[in-house]
């Protein structure tokens, strides 16, 4: 194992030189991952840890759903009550946040309008079946669902991360 860092100017091709061995033995302990210590990042690992997300890429894509569905609500929040479009545009969002089991009732735009990322991360396949005490804990779900053992419908599921809606929970079998 020999580990390189960066040396060079920011405008010039950056050339790479094998770490000293006190180097290496020291950057041994660091987490890269987890170097900062913000409250951000505590939460962050407070997710992945509850919901044993593997790939940090998909919280952070949770995030920017989370992010972007904030972004709708307050637009559609900002035109006036009586108009039709707003009004078909929430009816519409709110089937759609229900169904897809973001949100517990379809009456208030905001309720909508604070849907976290770990809500994203409460609808996945893994969490769901721990839910249905299909699985003890979110590791065996994982694990169990990656080897094949659960079918949504006909179709043998093998991605724990598929989000699953209220119609396909009742889909669920071994």
């Amino acid at each position: 194992k020999s580990a390189f860092v960066v040396v060079g100017t920011p405008g010039q091709q950056r050339a790479m030189r094998k770490l000293k061995y006190h180097e290496q033995k020291l950057l041994k302990k660091v987490n890269f991952f987890d170097w900062k210590d913000t409250d951000k990042n505590k939460r962050e690992n407070e997710i992945l840890k509850k919901f044993h997300i593997q790939d940090r890429e998909d919280l952070t894509k949770y995030r920017a759903l989370s992010s972007k569905l904030r972004q709708l609500v307050t637009h559609l929040r900002k035109m006036p009550s009586g108009d039709a479009d707003r009004i078909t545009m929430t009816e519409v969002l709110m089937e759609k946040l229900y169904s897809m089991g973001l949100i517990k009732s379809k009456t208030s735009l905001e309720e909508a309008l604070v849907v976290p990322a770990s809500r994203f991360a409460g609808r996945r396949l893994s969490t769901v079946l721990t839910d249905m005490k299909f699985c003890e804990d979110h590791a065996q779900a994982v694990l169990w669902v990656k080897q094949g053992h659960f079918r949504l419908g006909p179709d043998i599921v093998s991605n724990p991360a598929l989000h699953v809606t209220r119609e396909m929970q009742d889909q669920l079998q071994w």
